[in-house]
C-alpha cells in the first residue's frame, strides 16, 4: 500500500499535472470539477464513521478525491503565476513549482504514518 501512494504522489501526480497544465483553457471548469470532487470526497467521509468497524474503500476513495482536487488546484496556481508574469521563464518555473506541490500531500500522510507507529 506504501509502495502504491509513494508512485502515485511522486509519479502519477507530476505526470498528471503536466498533462493537465499543458491544456489552454478557461479556468472556471477546472475550479468547479475540483469543488465538485471535494464535495464528493466529504459525502463519502460523512459515511465513514471513524470507529473501529470502518471500511476502507469509502476513505481511500475520499482520500484519493481530496489528491485530485489539489493537483487541480496546482494547474490553477501554475495557471495564475503564468497569467500574471507570460514569460517563458514563468511558465517552466510555474510548471516545476508547481508539479513539486503535488507531492506535498505524501508528506502529510508520511507524517500521521509515523505519529501512529
Amino acid at each position: 500500500m506504501l509502495l502504491i501512494l509513494f508512485t502515485m504522489a511522486f509519479v502519477i501526480g507530476p505526470a498528471l499535472f503536466l498533462v493537465l497544465v499543458a491544456f489552454d483553457g478557461r479556468r472556471w471548469p477546472l475550479a468547479l470539477v475540483a469543488s465538485v470532487l471535494v464535495v464528493l470526497s466529504l459525502a463519502l467521509r460523512n459515511e465513514a464513521s471513524l470507529s473501529l468497524g470502518v471500511a476502507p474503500a469509502p476513505v481511500f476513495l475520499s482520500i484519493l478525491l481530496i489528491w485530485l482536487a489539489w493537483i487541480l488546484v496546482m494547474v490553477l496556481v501554475a495557471r495564475a503565476l503564468y497569467a500574471a508574469q507570460p514569460t517563458p521563464t514563468m511558465r517552466r518555473w510555474s510548471r516545476a513549482i508547481c508539479a513539486m506541490g503535488t507531492t506535498v500531500p505524501w508528506f502529510g500522510f508520511a507524517t500521521a504514518q509515523m505519529m501512529a507507529e
